[in-house]
């Protein structure tokens, strides 16, 4: 269950890898689209075709959940972040229900830990597993809950080797979850200062500042793309990929984002900010370029640096089997009481 399209690349990894071994019936929030990625490995697919965490989409999703009910006797259910388990809560005790945080409320009220334990204790409650994405973000939980945690972590499949396109330009690839918060600035920066960077643009678009800048010249937008596709432009076309975040929130400065390990599967350098925790793997492992701040740096410096640096960069391939989803899916199975 998710607020999700079935567009997600996460959410696609694990119905992917649940699919292997049962029916997956997935039921989230909506328009039937191209962009339903998670469709093809559901025995049933239902999409709620409201404006999400609006009163009526929430009304319908819990209707439909309980006509499932009714029909099916569900070996388990997975639940994508607590604003689900919520609205869902009295129908999920006595469930296997796996509780899968990618996106915790409490992290983005920046609310770690102990802080508000007792609404944590009660929404957590029904919850026989909690997976979270990396090993940081499992000291961010509060202490009552760690027993039931297993860290499924963000990794992508294994990416077979394929050749760097050259070309005379900085090519940035910025996808995913595309805003101002997750660095749409920076690279008009960028791009207004050099007609050499050229970005290529693929996921969703989530202000209007980042929609405006989809028209700029300078600027390649492929709209919603597959992972299998975003992983092939990292490797064939980019010379970088765009992984900044703005730190105004505890889930921002915790984030766990795929694209550190596609940077790894692809040979493609990162680009990402100090203020996130998980920049000191990016430098200690030399796999990307560490600005100093979101907020404050040079675009002259900047584009200096990524010229320098552009082909430099050398990546472990012992690393390219260690974090992949191939290597750690079977927590997923785990966590379902599957294996």
């Amino acid at each position: 269950m998710s607020t999700n399209d079935g567009s997600d690349m996460r959410i696609n990894k694990e119905i992917r890898t649940l699919s292997k071994v049962v029916d997956v019936y997935f039921l989230g929030v909506g328009n039937y689209s191209e962009h339903n990625y998670a469709r093809d490995n559901c025995r049933e697919f239902i999409l709620i075709e409201h404006k999400r965490n609006s009163v009526k989409a929430i009304v319908l999703h819990v209707l439909k959940f309980l006509k499932l009910q009714r029909k099916h006797k569900f070996h388990s259910i997975h639940i994508i972040n607590e604003q689900l388990m919520i609205f869902f809560y009295l129908f999920l005790f006595q469930k296997n229900a796996v509780l899968d945080l990618f996106d915790s409320i409490f992290l983005k009220l920046s609310k770690p830990n102990e802080k508000y334990r007792f609404l944590k204790k009660l929404i957590y409650a029904p919850a026989n597993t909690v997976l979270v994405t990396d090993e940081n973000r499992r000291t961010l939980m509060p202490e009552f809950i760690k027993k039931k945690l297993i860290v499924l972590e963000n990794y992508p499949y294994v990416f077979r080797e394929s050749k760097k396109k050259k070309t005379p330009y900085i090519k940035i690839l910025y996808n995913g979850s595309l805003s101002t918060s997750r660095g749409t600035g920076i690279l008009k920066d960028l791009v207004n200062s050099s007609q050499e960077v050229k970005v290529i643009m693929a996921g969703w678009l989530n202000d209007q500042d980042t929609i405006d800048f989809s028209k700029h010249p300078s600027v390649d937008n492929r709209g919603t793309i597959t992972q299998s596709e975003a992983t092939r432009v990292a490797a064939e076309e980019a010379d970088y990929i765009m992984c900044c975040y703005e730190p105004n929130n505890q889930n921002n400065i915790n984030a766990s984002p795929n694209k550190i390990f596609d940077a790894i599967q692809t040979n493609t350098p990162i680009i990402i900010n100090s203020e996130v925790k998980i920049s000191k793997f990016v430098a200690d492992k030399k796999i990307g370029i560490v600005i100093d701040s979101f907020y404050q740096y040079d675009s002259e410096k900047m584009i200096k640096m990524l010229k320098e640096k552009k082909g430099t960069f050398a990546f472990d391939k012992d690393s390219k089997k260690k974090y992949s989803w191939e290597n750690i899916e079977s927590k997923l199975l785990a966590a379902h009481k599957l294996i």
